[in-house]
């Protein structure tokens, strides 16, 4: 997440306002879509509550009608005279003029002894019809529903039936006539009302549908968009439920669903009749509310956004930026820079602190300037002091380190043995004194920034090493100390400055030899990676993690190093210092009684050195 810390305040505040907008806006259209859902619901129900009881009505008036037409055919003197007479021919003549006249689909009659005197529509081989009109011989009128098949194609059909009686009160035969429940007839239902589909099921499948447009033969599959009937809600309405489903039907658009038993006299039937209303107003509201719901909430978004960020450029992004920009003037040392104070409000009171506070760093950056020029005086005294006194020092001496050399040679005179080892340790002890004289101007030219190097081409590192290890070993006369030389062969030569490498490593030897008392001393030199690395490890009793910082202070010891005689703590200092100025770089490890390693790496081909004579210089 660290680039959205990078990221800029006004940035960070538009995002913050967009995402509390982008869920503002998410819990508006759930809100939204939730209540259009339940209003869906609620008109949905109300919708198909009222279809399913027009349904209702308008089957129990198309039965009321067939019940009366049935009744005024039956009822008619000429009618029940060629009954009577068992003549088929004026029989079928009254019956189609009825027919034509009152449109029903379907008459029979039979007479009295059960034969058949008319017959529009029904097959002989079929028994359902009949069966009813020799029962109504005896049973009386009454209206049925009737599911049979006719041509090979399950059929329902809405069947009233009557005796035909003499005006003695004889039965002399009887007639029904019926109505088709097919796909005109559902139309007729609902007025061919748009949205509104119905269709009965029989046997677990759809008989007819009010958008009857499969092929002939053809089961169809649902009832619209793929809707298909609850098994388990047929059931109840075959039962003789009315059944008004709470659940809205989700297709392409949602539909609100009702199952109606088909009745007759009271007698449900095993068919039934599913209604589906089709919500497509409301969810046209709904998607429109939505679509403009969120265009809305992207315009407020837009121009909140545009608003705010103004405003928070004006009144925050534009102070905290001139801050900024004052805060880095004074970084770069303009303490005199300072800001504006235009109001009271957070930022203003931020301004006036910071005001004091860059007045307060101003106060003490004089203060600090003045201590930092004394100090840099006090300093260049010193560095001046150490060099003059050591160049003082370092003349007498050399005059007492010769004279005294005069003195153990025999030059001034005879000299006995013990004369001889007081004289040697007169001019051992001159030489430390010298070399200590030669570390602390040294250190002084390092600290003094004068430390000049002589840059040669072409310096042998391989015969340097060669000559500290010989030196090494005269260092470790009288200890049960061996000095293994691990120096790869043909080492390249290097730009530096001979003496000055050389010093680094009598420094790191000269520690080693010092502090190890048995064991070894392994000298090793390889290049890697374009560094001619150099280590010089022993087997001395190891450097704890916390003094390595002291190892490379100036006049510092640690506790091993005091422990062991001490000394000014300026050689390893001036070792790093050196191989610094070379472009390379010193360190250690060591491990508490096992030992120390010292590592120089020095660069093989060094841009930053320039060779202090060259063919050039010489000639001039």
């Amino acid at each position: 997440m660290r680039w959205l810390r990078d990221l800029g305040l006004g940035v960070k505040l538009s995002a913050l306002l967009l995402v509390v907008l982008g869920v503002l806006l998410v819990l508006t259209v759930i809100l939204l879509v939730t209540n259009t859902q339940n209003l869906n619901k609620e008109v949905g129900t109300e919708r198909i509550t009222e279809q399913t009881v027009l349904a209702q009505e308008r089957l129990a008036e198309a039965e009321r009608n067939l019940a009366i037409d049935v009744n005024f055919i039956s009822s008619s003197v000429a009618f029940f005279q060629a009954v009577g007479r068992r003549s088929v021919d004026n029989v079928t003549d009254i019956v189609s003029q009825a027919q034509a006249q009152l449109g029903f689909d379907d008459v029979d009659v039979i007479d009295g002894d059960g034969n058949r005197l008319a017959d529009f529509g029904v097959e002989a081989t079929e028994t359902e019809i009949y069966d009813l009109l020799n029962a109504t011989l005896s049973q009386g009128a009454g209206t049925y529903i009737v599911v049979a098949e006719d041509d090979g194609v399950m059929t329902v059909r809405l069947a009233a039936l009557a005796p035909v009686v003499s005006a003695t009160g004889n039965v002399l035969g009887a007639i029904q006539i019926s109505r088709y429940i097919d796909a005109d007839f559902l139309s007729e239902l609902f007025f061919n009302a748009p949205g509104v589909f119905a269709g009965l099921i029989f046997d677990g499948q759809f008989l007819v549908r009010t958008n009857n447009i499969d092929q002939a033969g053809v089961t169809p599959t649902s009832l619209e968009h793929g809707i298909n009937f609850i098994p388990a809600e047929v059931a109840r309405a075959a039962a003789g439920e009315t059944v008004v489903v709470n659940d809205l039907v989700f297709s392409d658009v949602p539909h609100a669903s009702a199952y109606v038993p088909l009745t007759a006299n009271g007698q449900t039937s095993p068919a039934v009749m599913m209604i589906l209303f089709e919500l497509d107003e409301i969810f046209t509201f709904q998607n429109t509310t939505l679509v403009n719901t969120i265009v809305a909430f992207a315009l407020l978004t837009v121009l909140a956004l545009t608003v705010i960020y103004f405003a928070l450029y004006r009144f925050a992004l534009r102070p905290i930026n001139t801050l900024r920009a004052t805060a880095d003037k004074m970084i770069g040392g303009q303490y005199d820079q300072r800001i504006p104070v235009s109001g009271e409000d957070e930022l203003g009171k931020l301004a006036l602190t910071f005001n004091e506070m860059a007045l307060a760093v101003q106060q003490r950056e004089i203060s600090l300037q003045s201590a930092r020029e004394q100090a840099e005086r006090s300093d260049q005294v010193k560095s001046a002091f150490l060099a003059s006194m050591s160049h003082e020092l370092r003349t007498p001496l050399n005059a007492v380190l010769n004279f005294t050399q005069f003195v153990i040679d025999g030059d001034t005179g005879p000299v006995n043995e013990f004369q001889v080892e007081l004289l040697s340790q007169v001019v051992s002890s001159g030489k430390h004194l010298l070399n200590l004289i030669n570390d602390v101007l040294d250190m002084s030219k390092i600290e003094a920034g004068s430390l000049k190097l002589f840059i040669e081409d072409n310096i042998d590192v391989n015969h340097i090493l060669v000559n500290v290890v010989a030196t090494g070993n005269s260092l470790l006369n009288g200890k049960d100390v061996e000095i293994r030389s691990e120096i790869a062969p043909n080492l390249p030569l290097i730009r530096a400055d001979g003496q000055r490498i050389l010093q680094i490593f009598l420094n790191i030897i000269s520690n080693a030899c010092k502090f190890t008392a048995a064991g070894h001393i392994t000298v090793s030199a390889q290049v890697k990676d374009g560094q001619l690395i150099t280590a010089i490890s022993d087997t001395g009793p190891g450097i704890p993690a916390e003094d390595f910082d002291l190892v490379f202070e100036a006049f510092k010891q640690t506790k091993v190093g005091l422990q062991q005689g001490g000394g000014t703590g300026l050689g390893m200092p001036i070792a790093r210092s050196l191989a610094e100025a070379h472009g390379g770089k010193l360190w250690m490890t060591s491990d508490v009684g096992k030992g120390t390693t010292f590592y120089v790496a020095l660069p093989v081909e060094s841009h930053q050195l320039t060779p202090t004579l060259t063919a050039e210089g010489m000639a001039l």
